[in-house]
């Protein structure tokens, strides 16, 4: 019988099949993020106002919305962990 032996960090936070995204929700260590998405959304607004090209300025305006929507995500998965933790602290044990 072969057995499959997952990698430390998956048995750990894999569970969803995101064990970055988990861990981070988990953690709450958001500074490397915010400071990423900080800088790759100051590259791209510049990007935005340049008259270069009116598809490159569009592109850019799209991954701007992108990195928007995904720090929504990223809150929203906070709010439901905070939820849950609530919820569960309510039920007797």
């Amino acid at each position: 019988m072969i057995q499959r032996i997952a990698p430390p960090k998956e048995q750990e936070y894999g569970r969803a099949g995101y064990p970055a995204v988990e861990q981070l929700i988990d953690t709450e260590d958001f500074e490397v993020l915010n400071a990423a998405f900080e800088g790759a959304y100051g590259e791209l607004l510049q990007v935005s106002k340049k008259k270069k090209g009116l598809k490159t300025q569009r592109e850019a305006k799209k991954a701007m919305k992108a990195l928007e929507l995904t720090l929504d995500l990223l809150r929203e998965l906070l709010a439901i962990k905070y939820k849950l933790q609530e919820e569960a602290a309510k039920k007797p044990r």
